[in-house]
């Protein structure tokens, strides 16, 4: 049974395709046999790839922006072999009836976890709770296999500890105020120039630039999450 990993946030613009063609590509370079969902109406990760004439991406994308990811997809997974599955979720509104969070809904019961991208802003700390009631719902449902909740602090600016820690500390208050078990990562993501430059030469940072910042970044990322999943499973 592979690990099947949401990115998601309803806020646009918080980094959730380059967040998941990054982890892909560290899980594939790892020795992972990975899967990337573009469940994004826009297929912003499938223009990344086809930025390139043959793909240098070390893992395999599909795009599937329905809301029956969970209903169709999981024997695919298991069927194909995979390792890990990234599903990378559009932004949109937080409730039923609207396509794009019936797409997110979906993709959140079809996986252990979620991970949300979160820029260290106060408006988007704010915006990131809008998703807590799409949580609640979906941990309702999944009561025998609870939802793991991690956040990921990305687009920070380099060397700004301060923000960094008032970042962590914010994201924690939102999240247990409303009781919704959550982990805040360590790692964190900062703005880098390499992050916008390896997309528009289909490219993933660890292959494009393999000893930047950037890249170490999205590795130290990619470790924590497979750390913070084997302990849910161990525990299981």
């Amino acid at each position: 049974m592979p690990y099947v990993i949401a990115v998601a946030n309803q806020k646009g613009g918080c980094g959730k395709t380059t967040i998941s063609v990054n982890l892909a590509a560290c899980f594939g370079r790892a020795g992972y046999k990975v899967l990337l969902v573009d469940a994004d109406p826009q297929a912003s990760a499938m223009q990344w790839r086809n930025n390139r004439e043959e793909s240098g991406l070390p893992f395999h994308i599909q795009p599937y922006p329905f809301p029956t990811i969970h209903k169709e997809l999981p024997t695919q997974f298991e069927q194909a072999g995979y390792d890990v599955v990234l599903i990378d979720c559009p932004p949109g509104a937080a409730t039923g009836g609207d396509r794009k969070a019936d797409i997110t809904r979906s993709a959140l019961l079809a996986s252990h976890a979620v991970l949300m991208p979160v820029r260290p802003t106060p408006l988007d700390y704010q915006a990131a709770a809008i998703i807590l009631p799409l949580l609640q719902d979906v941990s309702f449902l999944r009561q025998d296999a609870p939802l793991k909740v991690l956040l990921v602090i990305n687009g920070k600016l380099p060397g700004n500890t301060r923000l960094g820690g008032e970042a962590h500390a914010a994201a924690e208050a939102i999240f247990t105020a409303e009781g919704m078990p959550i982990t805040v990562l360590r790692s964190e993501i900062c703005s880098r120039q390499t992050f916008a430059e390896a997309p528009a030469v289909g490219q993933a940072v660890v292959d494009y630039a393999p000893s930047s910042k950037a890249s170490a970044e999205i590795q130290q990322l990619a470790k924590e999450v497979l750390e913070c999943l084997n302990r849910a499973t161990a525990g299981a």
